[in-house]
């Protein structure tokens, strides 16, 4: 896909509304843009302009886990025929868990894409991941958890909820060790939980 980089920082790439999500300066006028009004935060009720995909392949450079103030991200750094960019993906997000039950099925060293689809039954977007044209299985699933735990109900309020606390915990261990292993063969030892932007 390469997207197209307007300075010297990579171009970030969030996930809105199902779609891969880039956005443009106030003042651009590019015909692909799409408005949409901030919801919550500082800026709520502002319109900003975005591009949406449905894709978003390249080739896998670092990851990090960036600790921000709406909470932790999976940022991977990705590169595509000179283009560099960003996926943001919030850790607390159902995209983190898609992601990380496949890591241990990700090829690092090969182009990846990541693609986004809609579950009309459940009504719901999900991800996906590719690599050499082949699906990228989850090693943990409901079927097959291999190690991962499974949510327990509690009552809370007087109702039956689940809890996923456990599982949460192993699927952040695992990407982080995935995101060690991974930056360890691209560069060395790094440090992988950065606070910084």
């Amino acid at each position: 896909m390469g997207l197209r980089n307007t300075s010297s920082r990579s171009t970030i790439v969030s996930i809105i509304g199902g779609k891969f999500t880039v956005r443009l300066a106030d003042d651009s006028d590019d015909p692909n843009a799409v408005e949409r009004e901030l919801e919550k935060g500082p800026n709520k009720g502002k319109v900003v302009k975005e591009l949406k995909y449905t894709a978003l392949d390249g080739l896998i450079t670092g990851a990090r886990i960036h600790s921000g103030d709406y909470g932790d991200d999976l940022l991977l750094d990705m590169t595509d025929e000179g283009d560099e960019f960003t996926l943001q993906v919030p850790v607390e997000s159902m995209y983190f868990g898609q992601i990380a039950k496949r890591m241990p099925n990700i090829d690092a060293s090969l182009p990846i894409l990541f693609g986004m689809g809609y579950d009309k039954e459940r009504q719901t977007p999900f991800l996906f991941i590719k690599q050499n044209g082949e699906s990228v299985h989850m090693k943990f699933t409901k079927a097959e958890p291999h190690d991962m735990p499974q949510p327990t109900k509690r009552k809370v309020q007087g109702k039956d909820k689940w809890d996923f606390t456990e599982q949460d915990n192993f699927l952040y261990e695992i990407a982080c060790s995935w995101i060690y292993e991974l930056n360890d063969t691209l560069a060395g030892v790094p440090d992988f939980v950065s606070d910084e932007d």
